[in-house]
C-alpha cells in the first residue's frame, strides 16, 4: 500500500505520507470508465480498473486552496507494464496549476517509477522521478519551494480538485515504450482506500478554513526528514563533487540543464554497489538514446556495464562489459 498525502503552505508543498479515513461516497464523483470505476464495502473501497477498451477515472466533490489530502494506493500488481496510475491536483484552464503522481507500471519483480510533476500558470517541466523499491509510507518524497521573489509562479491562487485515473500509455511508460502490455493480464486494477481532507475549500468564490485551520497549517519537515531529501542528491566542493545517495525509499538523479547534437561529454564516474544509469536521451515515443548501465554486484566481482542504443524509439542494441578495472574511478567519453 502507498499512502499519499499532500501538504500545501504558503513556503512549501510536501509530498508526506499518512492515513485520514473518509467514505468515498460522499467525497468523490466517479468520471468515466463506466462499471470499470466502482465504489464498495460501504463507501470504503474505489477500484479502477483498465481492459483494451477503456481504463476509469474519479475526481474530488469538492474544490482546495490549501490544505492536506490524504490517500492509500494500492497500485497494479504482477506486470503492470504499460499501465499508468495517476493521482493528481489541477485547476482549470490554460494557466492552470496541478501536482502530478504517476505511477508507471512494469515488469514483475521491478520497482514501480514515481513520475511527479509541477505546473505553475500552465508551465510545467518540472518532472522529478523516484524508483520505489518499497512501501514509502511516512517519508517525505518532494518539496517545491516558493521561489515567487525570483519570478517563479507559485501556485497558491487557483483551487484544485483531486483527480486520480488507471489507463494505458504503453508507447512510453515503461523503459521509453520497450515493455508493452500483456493484456492476458487484463484487467488490471488500482484500489484506493481512507481518502480525507483535512483543506480549505473552495466554496461562493473564495477559500473557507476551519478555525483550527488543521495540523498541516504548522506542519513543516523535521530536521530528519530535510536529510532524507538532501541525502540522496547533493552538490559539495564548491560545485566541483555531485554525489547521487539511494536509500531503500527511493534513488536519486540530475540532468543536464543543455541539449547537445552533436560533441563529447565527460564524466568521471564512482559507482555504488546498484545500478547507476548514465545516458543521453531525446523525449517523445521516437527518442533517441544512448545508454550507459553499471550493475552492482557483490564485493570483489566486477561491474558489469550494459549498454544500449535506442534510434527512432527503438533500442534493442544491447551489448555487455564486465570491467575488471581497479582504477576509483572509470573515465567514460561519448
Amino acid at each position: 500500500m502507498t499512502k499519499l498525502p499532500f501538504f500545501l503552505i504558503f513556503t512549501h508543498f510536501f509530498f508526506l505520507l499518512q492515513v485520514v479515513s473518509a467514505d468515498f461516497s460522499s467525497g468523490v464523483d466517479l468520471t468515466w470508465g463506466g462499471e470499470r470505476a466502482k465504489v464498495s464495502e460501504n463507501g470504503r473501497l474505489l477500484q479502477l480498473s483498465l481492459d483494451k477498451v477503456s481504463g476509469a477515472g474519479f475526481q474530488s466533490k469538492q474544490e482546495y486552496l490549501f490544505g492536506k489530502i490524504d490517500m492509500q494506493i494500492k497500485v497494479v500488481p504482477g506486470n503492470s507494464a504499460g499501465t499508468v496510475t495517476a493521482y493528481y491536483l489541477s485547476s482549470q484552464g490554460p494557466m492552470h496549476d496541478e501536482i502530478d503522481f504517476e505511477f508507471l507500471g512494469n515488469a514483475s519483480g521491478e520497482p514501480y517509477i514515481l513520475h511527479t510533476n509541477v505546473y505553475t500558470q500552465g508551465k510545467g517541466n518540472r518532472e522529478q522521478q523516484f524508483y520505489l523499491c518499497f512501501s514509502v509510507d511516512g517519508t517525505p518524497i518532494r518539496v517545491f519551494r516558493n521561489v515567487e521573489g525570483l519570478g517563479v509562479p507559485y501556485p497558491k491562487n487557483q483551487p484544485m480538485r483531486l483527480y486520480s485515473s488507471l489507463w494505458c500509455a504503453e508507447e512510453w511508460a515503461t523503459r521509453g515504450g520497450l515493455i508493452k502490455t500483456d493484456w492476458t493480464q487484463a484487467p488490471f486494477t488500482a484500489s484506493y482506500r481512507n481518502f480525507g481532507s483535512d483543506a480549505c475549500m473552495w466554496l461562493a468564490g473564495k477559500s473557507s478554513c476551519s478555525s483550527s485551520k488543521g495540523r498541516w497549517w504548522d506542519q513543516g519537515l523535521d530536521s530528519e526528514g530535510e536529510k532524507k531529501l538532501k541525502w540522496r542528491a547533493k552538490v559539495s566542493e564548491n560545485g566541483l563533487l555531485l554525489q547521487l545517495s539511494p536509500d531503500k525509499v527511493s534513488g536519486a538523479g540530475f540532468q543536464s540543464k543543455q541539449e547537445y547534437l552533436f560533441g563529447k561529454i565527460n564524466m568521471q564516474i564512482n559507482s555504488a554497489s546498484t545500478v547507476t544509469a548514465y545516458y543521453q536521451s531525446s523525449q517523445g515515443p521516437m527518442l533517441d538514446e544512448i545508454d550507459f548501465e553499471f550493475l552492482g554486484n557483490a564485493s570483489g566481482e566486477p561491474y558489469m556495464l550494459y549498454t544500449n542504443v535506442y534510434t527512432q524509439g527503438k533500442g534493442n542494441r544491447e551489448q555487455q562489459f564486465y570491467l575488471w578495472t581497479e582504477r576509483e574511478f572509470l573515465q567514460i567519453s561519448e
